[in-house]
């Protein structure tokens, strides 16, 4: 397993197992708390896998839901802001945007190499991932421009984008961060 999500109550769950006899391992896990989202619901997280499915799972450990979605590992899943959405990325350069309910809503972007990375942007109307050694901002409207800029000198492996001071870190195989 190499996620694990943790709940307020310091409870941990992960989540490895079998798909038709291959073993699938657990490769993100990142929780929607009932707060989150308007209207309370039921807390939930998603578990995305090296076989290319997500599981969204309850609190309880249930599996409510299995999707697939990628070719090879889904390497990063989040949440946006507003726990409405889900974006998913993985080794097959493919950034997919999702329902709370795991219905596919588009295919963001398709790259010719892995996305390792992403987050939302703080107001939840773009979503930051990275490509190689560079970082990518992309605007969900399709007419609008994207921001790409070289942020290291090895391929970036993590972003995260501050919803208080809109602030973006990375960190890369180069073994450095970076804030921008």
């Amino acid at each position: 397993v190499s996620g694990a999500a943790h709940t307020a109550v310091n409870g941990v769950y992960s989540h490895c197992g079998e798909s038709d006899g291959v073993p699938m391992y657990a490769y993100a896990t990142f929780w929607l708390l009932r707060k989150k989202v308007a209207g309370g619901g039921s807390d939930i997280f998603v578990v995305s896998a090296t076989d290319g499915s997500m599981r969204l799972m309850s609190k309880a450990g249930r599996v409510e839901k299995v999707v697939d979605g990628h070719k090879g590992a889904v390497v990063s899943v989040r949440w946006n802001y507003e726990g409405t959405a889900l974006a998913t990325c993985g080794e097959d350069g493919v950034i997919k945007i999702w329902s709370r309910a795991g219905m596919l809503r588009s295919t963001l972007v398709q790259n010719d190499s892995a996305v390792y990375a992403i987050c939302w942007a703080p107001d939840s109307d773009q979503l930051l991932f990275s490509s190689g050694k560079h970082l990518i901002i992309k605007p969900l409207q399709p007419s609008a421009k994207q921001t790409r800029w070289k942020a290291h000198d090895a391929a970036v492996l993590k972003v995260d984008w501050n919803p208080v001071n809109d602030l973006i870190v990375s960190g890369s195989e180069d073994c450095r961060y970076k804030v921008w």
